[in-house]
């Protein structure tokens, strides 16, 4: 099958911006781009550092590795000494250098990311497919249903040496639980499988809870993540990789990627970002109001395709939910065969860009699409929050997201002419 050009959530963004350049109203829920102003500690820093022109080393700005892992100790209790970091331009490059540095196939929760089998097709490795478990409105990845996979994917000449996981995830906005989370890394441990924990939405858990693999397997998970999501800095493309020394040559493997590949990751950037994870008062405010904003709004989003009568599980983490808009019961037979069919037709008759199920590994026939609840002024949302609290915030949705109160809307009108 031919691959698209361009990754489905960029490919969305690009619509967007060709659409709206047109003239043509859309709401947008296709791409997880976080919405608010860049903080002014961090504004001031890359500002004071625009400066700085020189190379740095491959693996990252000595002072920012120290600042990441004593980031990483506060809030998981991991020992630094332990541990190694890789900066990149963003994680994903990350995440695409550790498949190519683990020699092996890689096994992925279904549903689960755009980006991360189309980069182990790019290696020319095979992907594992473990599904999911639907358990009280939430999806669960279990213990069992790994081993069954793996026994299947050895029985098939296949040679899984990795799991990637990601939570809060997207496409789903669901966490991973405490005992889900051990349950998964004592199959890792058992089967010497390198756990990849995508952990970029980790601040963004709305209970306010860090939760990391490396808590429960320190010598065995690597832990990605980056600025991009709980300080609305994707533009600053800055990703970290938090690597076990007990995984030996896996850092040094990394550095040779690097090294004949992005070099190093911009200067001011990497000495703007210190501050960053400096665990400053002002910031670590900031982190909490923006996840007060991200639930309220994507929890709104869920209730309101509940009360339409669509399955749609609450999220917990991140800005995403993950609607199933097939048919209620006892309504006409479904005129969609699959979700692109569904994402095209929001898009044509009511203006709704949305990913379809299929993008992240989901059967086409299963009419799910991945919502993202970004599109709204985040100054404006944060301004808000301060005048009238949390409890109001909701009340004024329609002030402060008015793209996500008109998507909705919109849905309505769909739920009711299908």
């Amino acid at each position: 099958m031919k691959r698209p050009i361009l990754s489905p959530t960029l490919a969305a963004n690009e619509k967007v911006i060709a659409l709206r350049a047109t003239g043509r109203k859309v709401y947008h829920m296709g791409f997880g781009q976080a919405p608010f102003p860049v903080h002014p500690r961090l504004h001031k820093a890359l500002c004071d550092n625009a400066h700085q022109q020189q190379y740095l080393g491959v693996a990252g700005l000595p002072e920012l590795c120290e600042a990441v892992l004593s980031h990483q100790a506060a809030l998981t209790g991991l020992n630094p000494d332990d541990y190694d970091v890789i900066v990149g331009p963003g994680s994903k490059l990350i995440l695409y250098a550790l498949q190519m540095a683990i020699p092996g196939d890689i096994m992925l929760p279904v549903p689960s990311w755009v980006s991360y089998a189309p980069q182990a097709g790019l290696l020319g490795q095979h992907v594992i497919d473990v599904p999911t478990v639907s358990v009280d409105n939430t999806l669960q990845l279990t213990a069992e249903n790994l081993e069954k996979a793996w026994h299947k994917a050895k029985g098939n000449g296949l040679n899984p040496t990795k799991l990637l996981i990601n939570f809060p995830g997207n496409p789903t906005g669901i966490s991973i639980t405490d005992s889900d989370l051990q349950a998964i890394t004592e199959f890792c441990r058992s089967q010497a499988i390198t756990l990849i924990s995508d952990e970029i939405y980790g601040r963004l858990s709305f209970d306010g809870q860090y939760r990391s693999a490396s808590t429960h397997f320190p010598e065995g998970a690597v832990v990605t993540t980056g600025l991009s999501k709980h300080l609305s800095l994707g533009g600053w493309r800055l990703g970290v990789g938090i690597v076990p020394k007990a995984i030996d040559g896996l850092h040094q493997s990394l550095i040779q990627i690097a090294s004949e590949t992005w070099s190093c990751v911009s200067t001011p950037v990497q000495f703007a970002a210190i501050e960053a994870y400096a665990l400053h008062t002002d910031v670590e405010e900031f982190i909490d109001n923006s996840r007060q904003i991200h639930k309220i709004v994507n929890t709104h989003i869920a209730d309101s395709l509940r009360c339409m009568g669509f399955d749609c599980p609450t999220p917990t983490g991140a800005f995403y939910t993950w609607p199933d808009l097939a048919n209620k019961p006892n309504a006409a037979p479904a005129r969609f065969k699959n979700s692109q069919q569904l994402a095209d037709h929001l898009l044509d008759d009511y203006g709704i860009v949305s990913l379809p199920g299929d993008a992240f590994g989901e059967q086409p026939s299963n009419l799910r699409l991945r919502l993202s609840g970004c599109d709204y002024d985040g100054a404006l949302a944060l301004s808000t929050l301060k005048t009238y609290g949390a409890d109001k915030l909701l009340a004024n949705i329609d002030e402060f997201a008015p793209s996500v109160s008109g998507a909705l809307q919109q849905f309505e009108k769909f739920s009711q002419h299908r």
